[in-house]
């Protein structure tokens, strides 16, 4: 039984699924979030990892976690 939702998560639901094993990501992007290594690491489209505390654009990161889009990634990656 799925007990995450597909659609339309806060940054909470998406940080415990996160926590679970599960990754995460935005309807617009290419990559996804996990955690990993006991941190938040983001997975970009073009194949670089970073971990969430070395972002060059915090703000942009922030606006992005206050989003209530987040979905759980179903497929393979």
């Amino acid at each position: 039984m799925n007990h995450y939702k597909t659609k339309d998560m806060n940054f909470r639901e998406a940080w415990f699924a996160m926590l679970n094993g599960k990754r995460v990501k935005l309807p617009s992007w290419g990559g996804y979030w996990a955690w990993e290594n006991s941190t938040i690491m983001m997975h970009c489209r073009d194949g670089n990892v970073i971990d969430i505390r070395d972002t060059e654009n915090p703000a942009y990161t922030f606006d992005n976690v206050a989003s209530n889009e987040w979905q759980i990634v179903e497929e393979t990656v």
